[in-house]
């Protein structure tokens, strides 16, 4: 078998590693819980939109914000962190995902005995919580979709 070696020009920021393998898992978990996750557009407030279907002639969605466990927080920056848009620029906006009506938060379990569990607490459960406080929050279960079919005819 061949030995990869990587060379100097594939350097990889272990944060956006970290996120994208997150955002990666939960997508999967997802997946098997019978949904599609959509990728939500550059700069909005979540990262993922699940197309619940139609009641009552009116299409719902639900949008879902993934976190690193690391970086598991109610809020999109640190309060009172600034972080510029560009060298010199203005500070991009902090604010609650509870504000912006962000449905989900969600995250990969890294505690001892409980590694790769997904995690998930709703809009009611994680509101204004410290990191802390949620990591310490019992998670919810994402809901199963029950319009899930065969192609196999019965």
């Amino acid at each position: 078998m061949k030995k990869i070696t990587p060379n100097r020009n594939s350097e990889v920021n272990q944060s956006r590693n970290t996120s994208r393998t997150t955002h990666d898992q939960v997508r999967v978990d997802l997946g098997l819980k019978g949904w599609a996750p959509i990728e939500a557009a550059e700069e909005q407030p979540y990262d993922l939109i699940i197309d619940k279907g139609i009641d009552n002639d009116t299409r719902s969605f639900e949008t879902i914000q993934v976190k690193s466990w690391s970086s598991l927080k109610t809020t999109s920056r640190r309060l009172g962190e600034k972080e510029p848009v560009s060298i010199g620029g203005k500070s991009r906006n902090n604010y609650n995902y509870y504000d912006k009506c962000i449905d989900w938060i969600a995250t990969i379990d890294v505690r001892k005995g409980k590694e790769g569990i997904v995690r998930y607490w709703d809009r009611d459960t994680y509101h204004y919580k410290t990191p802390g406080e949620l990591k310490k929050t019992d998670s919810l279960d994402f809901p199963i979709n029950p319009n899930v079919y065969s192609y196999r005819k019965k």
